[in-house]
């Protein structure tokens, strides 16, 4: 599930997802594994921005795969 809400007075917007246990527990993981401490909220801006800028690649479809292809 995901949702975008706006935030008010700002450019950015809110995004609320679910995100399988074993995910979240790795994400989680990365986070306090870092040094210094990041927030779960900078781990997946992060991937979000990386994901967005490796986008540009045309072969990035077929990197990614089928996401139900588990």
């Amino acid at each position: 599930m995901v949702r975008a809400k706006k935030s008010r007075g700002s450019s950015r917007k809110r995004l609320t997802i679910t995100l399988d246990r074993r995910d979240y527990d790795e994400l989680v993981v990365l986070k306090d594994r870092s040094k210094p401490a990041l927030t779960l909220q900078y781990v997946i801006n992060y991937a979000i921005q990386r994901l967005l800028r490796d986008a540009k690649n045309p072969q990035l479809a077929l990197k990614m795969g089928d996401p139900l292809d588990g």
